[in-house]
């Protein structure tokens, strides 16, 4: 159904469903992610040339969704696991939005592969007409700020549309990246860039005589591309440690010394990924000191979370008189917290539901995010939100539905910040009231661990 549906859709931004999901989609994530930086848009190919979008995958569903809102000149189609195409009446929906529906042996099994025929089809046709099509070669998303192994399957794909069009039609690789400032929780920022273009026509004669070598090489240029704008920790081994370290208060540190502002996820990325070139040179230079220093950092941050703090509340060491202030604050606003969260309850408590499922035969927390932002568009806003206040414009009461709509959304965002002061009090109340024995030897580990670190990453000494 969706090979014979995907022919109707020939408009280059999409037909009215796919621009009222999107319009939707920049509403409810606008709810979820304060700002979503596009960097580098003005390098994608004009509309009307077959483009290949090759990006990173680094949150499940969240990746494409956020990726189609920062596009605004053209409707990008998106290959997707199939499962997600089981319901035929959602097939209709899904086909409005571009989704193409491919199976992976290691996850829908063998069987299910002799479908991806008529996808791959579908595929090679979208790019064949001058429409841009985005894939993750990654095929399943990461759990970790690193660059997963491509599969080849995306160049061959696209080398085919050139030869369905004899070799005459120029088709464009475009790599493109995407950064969470946080994965997990909701009101943090997140970013797209995208890098320059690759042309495949200078590619056609040696793709003609050595099909394989030639596929090779472009993916060599495309994963370059991409591990060079993203944070691609390839230490492995080292990765807990190493993202301790750069999301502690020395990463922040680290970014103002270089003139960058830590609050700013733009900055906060080039910074992450300048420290974490520093650990590397490190490490090469001093690799026994520099193992001795990841084995503390894991050390710490595995002390500071079963303290129930954070590394900030470490840096800082607030007083009491920081933490009556912030108890006088959560009292004061604990009413409205509480009627708050009478009204919008189902929008946190829904979600909850879905990451308990299984993906795969496992729970995977990396589709937390998708989780969070899929029930907010399709379960929790149009229940407690959108149909109230349709009620009530039927009723004749559009102030009521205006003013239930706006305390709805401006109530959403109080009880998450509210949620967050709470985590932040309960991290300073643990620095006053814990075990102050462990306090005291964890924060004298954790000043001697910095100071060693900043001798080699400054040149101290």
């Amino acid at each position: 159904m969706f090979l014979e549906m995907s022919k109707k859709n020939d408009s280059e931004r999409g037909g009215w469903i796919y621009r009222g999901f999107r319009n939707y989609v920049i509403f409810i994530n606008s709810l979820y992610y304060p700002k979503i930086y596009s960097i580098g848009v003005e390098n994608l190919p004009k509309p009307g040339e077959p483009t290949l979008l090759v990006g990173n995958h680094q949150n499940c569903l969240n990746d494409p969704l956020n990726t189609e809102i920062v596009i605004k000149d053209r409707k990008p189609y998106c290959m997707v696991r199939s499962d997600v195409f089981k319901n035929k009446l959602f097939c209709t929906l899904l086909d409005g939005l571009g989704l193409l529906p491919v199976s992976r042996l290691g996850f829908e099994g063998k069987a299910a592969m002799a479908g991806n025929d008529k996808t791959f089809e579908v595929a090679r046709r979208v790019l064949s007409e001058g429409k841009t099509l985005m894939l993750f070669p990654e095929s399943g998303h990461q759990d970790k700020r690193w660059l997963g192994y491509f599969s080849l399957a995306y160049l061959k794909l696209a080398f085919e549309a050139a030869e369905t069009a004899h070799f005459e039609k120029e088709i464009y690789i475009q790599p493109f990246a995407h950064h969470y400032e946080e994965y997990f929780h909701p009101r943090y920022d997140m970013m797209v860039q995208f890098g320059t273009p690759i042309a495949l026509s200078p590619y056609y004669a040696k793709y003609k005589e050595k099909p394989r070598t030639t596929i090779r090489e472009v993916n060599a240029l495309v994963e370059k591309q991409i591990g060079d704008m993203m944070l691609n920790i390839t230490d492995l081994d080292n990765y807990t440690a190493i993202d301790y370290l750069r999301s502690s208060e020395l990463g922040r540190e680290y970014a103002l010394k270089d003139g960058r502002n830590p609050d700013y996820v733009v900055d906060k990325l080039a910074s992450d990924k300048q420290l974490f070139a520093a650990l590397e040179a490190a490490k090469a230079k001093a690799p026994e000191a520099m193992d001795n220093i990841y084995r503390n950092a894991r050390e710490v941050d595995t002390e500071t979370r079963r303290l129930g703090m954070r590394d900030w509340v470490l840096a800082k060491r607030p007083g009491m008189g920081n933490l009556m202030a912030r108890l006088i604050v959560l009292l004061v606003t604990l009413p409205l917290f509480i009627s708050g969260l009478a009204l919008t309850w189902p929008v946190f408590l829904v979600p909850k539901f879905f990451h308990r499922l299984k993906i795969n035969g496992a729970i995977d927390p990396m589709f937390i995010s998708s989780f969070n932002v899929g029930s907010m568009a399709l379960v929790t806003f149009p229940l407690c939100c959108f149909i109230p206040a349709l009620v009530m414009l039927c009723c004749g009461n559009w102030l009521g539905a205006i003013g239930h709509v706006i305390s709805f959304v401006l109530m959403v965002l109080f009880v998450i910040y509210y949620q967050r002061w709470f985590a932040k009090f309960r991290g300073v109340w643990n620095f006053h009231f814990a075990d102050k024995k462990a306090i005291a030897a964890l924060t004298a580990k954790r000043d001697r661990l910095f100071n060693e670190l900043k001798k080699h990453l400054y040149n101290i000494g």
